[in-house]
């Protein structure tokens, strides 16, 4: 593997470990961080060596160091204040995975995707991460006994505890979707000046 393939795995396993090292295991963080894993050793395998363009594989190695950080920040402090940012964070990778699984998809398969294809599925397959996160987090809050459901907020007081849940739920895809535009954008001016063929290259 080059140099920026083991950076890219080592930075994933961190930030694996660290979702699940505090006391509310961090279940998309994990899965984030398992997919990226597998796309990155998936080609070495499967496709002859093959290894994605430098800037494909340093696009997705910012948000994960910055991930790492923060995230450990997160566990050792107990605190969940910069969750925000962890969610913009995880956004841009899953724009940057859904690119890297698209090109898969195209290199393994005998479906012959676009760039412009390309780059919508990423989008979407970030979108899809955030929607599967509000279903993690009602699931997760609805097993911890939390009010989640309208009839359970019946009478006086509740309003406070409304608008919490509400931003607790809708927080991840409300995130979501700016960050995820902006990154695809970013993305789609910098293939604009990169051949397909140069995003998955080598190989046997």
């Amino acid at each position: 593997m080059s140099p920026l393939d083991v950076v890219s795995v080592s930075l994933s396993l961190a930030v694996a470990v660290i979702s699940v090292a505090g006391t509310d295991v961090d279940w998309m963080w994990l899965a984030v961080s398992a997919i990226g894993i597998a796309l990155v050793l998936y080609p070495k395998k499967y496709l002859g060596g093959r290894r994605y363009n430098g800037f494909l594989l340093i696009a997705s190695v910012v948000p994960m160091a910055a991930q790492a950080v923060l995230g450990g920040y997160m566990c050792f402090e107990r605190t969940y204040g910069p969750w925000v940012a962890s969610l913009v964070l995880q956004s841009w990778a899953c724009v940057i995975y859904g690119y890297m699984l698209a090109l898969l998809i195209d290199a393994s398969t005998e479906i012959v995707l676009s760039k412009r294809w390309i780059l919508l599925f990423s989008l979407l397959f970030s979108i899809s991460v955030s929607a599967m996160y509000l279903f993690i987090q009602f699931t997760s809050m609805y097993f911890q006994g939390e009010p989640v459901f309208n009839t359970d907020f019946q009478g006086a007081g509740m309003d406070e505890t409304r608008i919490w849940m509400n931003s607790q739920l809708m927080t991840p895809p409300a995130v979501a979707v700016p960050v995820t535009i902006m990154v695809a954008l970013a993305m789609r001016f910098w293939t604009q000046r990169t051949e397909k063929s140069e995003l998955l290259k080598g190989g046997a």
